[in-house]
Parts: structure tokens; C-alpha cells; sequence
């Protein structure tokens, strides 16, 4: 089994990536990476200039598969990478970016700000595939693991990312556990 990467952010996330899509398949084509998943957050900004980049490595003969998606950052602090399976899922998750960057009064909100909940993502998740990302400390909250099992049934999965803490042994446990326990 090989690894992908299936959380890139690109320089098109406001003030998070640092990298173009370019440098990023540059980089990932010398670790040998079968796969990028370029998920931004709250956009889908750096997918149309990835998928040059996967396609100009291709031309190359060097085949990395681009993976595109979208971190979700919700309102309630979690965040959610989603992967839409299809064109309509596409369009649901444009339609949702673009009402989370639109205020009440329907003018744009500040750059970088977008308010998504979890309700908006339930009307919008038919086709896509998601993954909760907890947070560094993160045990498994309850309600955020249950919302994924509602939402997204068996397309929900649970991010279990090392980052090299004391007791990350225990913490990637502890959300395993529970992730289990909400199916």
C-alpha cells in the first residue's frame, strides 16, 4: 500500500499555504507520492491550477494523481475535508462555499471569513466523501463524531494524524475508539 497525501493546503487558503500547486507536485513527484489531495480551506481556489500542475507531470511521464477536495472550517471550531465523487457534488460544494462567504445582509463577508454549519453541510453532502479532523488535543468529541455518522454514513471518516506530542499514542486511541463506536 502506498501513501498519499490527502491534506495539501496550496497558497490560495488566506494565510495558512505557503506553497504553489505547482511546487507542491514538484515536490511530491520527488517523494514518489501516488497521490495529492489538494483540499484549501474554505475554497476550492488552488484546484484548477493543481490539476495543470498533476497534468504537466503527466506529460512527463511522471503520473501523480490529483485528489481534489475542501477543508471545511465550521463555525463550532471543526473541520472537515470533503471530496466531492461527482459533478452535482461539485456544484453542492460551491453553492456552500459561496453562502458561507455571503453575510445576512448578502453582501461578501472579510476576506478569508466563511461561516459554514453543520446543517449547511448536511443539505450539501449528498456525493461527497468527508473526513473530521480533530484538533491537536482532540480525544474524539461526541457530537462532531456523530454529526459525521449522520451526514455522511459510511463516506464519514475520521482523520488520525500524528503530530508528535506527548501522548499522541493515547489521543490516536481514544479517536479510534470512539470513531468505531459512531460507525
Amino acid at each position: 500500500m502506498s501513501y498519499a497525501e490527502l491534506q495539501v493546503t496550496t497558497h490560495y487558503s488566506f494565510l495558512r499555504g505557503a506553497s504553489s500547486p505547482e511546487d507542491l507536485f514538484r515536490e511530491a513527484a520527488m517523494l514518489g507520492l501516488p497521490a495529492l489531495g489538494i483540499v484549501d480551506r474554505n475554497s476550492v481556489g488552488g484546484v484548477v491550477r493543481a490539476l495543470v500542475a498533476a497534468e504537466q507531470l503527466g506529460a512527463l511521464d511522471v503520473s501523480i494523481r490529483m485528489i481534489a477536495g475542501c477543508r471545511l472550517d465550521l463555525t463550532d471550531g471543526s473541520a472537515v475535508l470533503v471530496w466531492p465523487e461527482d459533478a452535482p457534488a461539485w456544484s453542492r460544494l460551491t453553492r456552500l462555499l459561496t453562502l458561507g462567504k455571503s453575510r445576512a445582509d448578502g453582501q461578501r463577508g472579510e476576506k478569508g471569513q466563511c461561516f459554514l454549519h453543520w446543517d449547511g453541510l448536511a443539505q450539501a453532502a449528498q456525493g461527497l466523501v468527508g473526513a473530521l479532523v480533530p484538533g491537536i488535543a482532540d480525544p474524539g468529541d461526541p457530537q462532531a463524531l456523530r454529526w459525521m455518522a449522520d451526514i455522511f454514513d459510511d463516506r464519514g471518516h475520521v482523520c488520525l494524524t500524528q503530530h508528535r506530542r506527548p501522548g499522541d499514542a493515547m489521543r490516536l486511541y481514544q479517536l479510534d475508539a470512539a470513531a468505531r463506536q459512531f460507525g
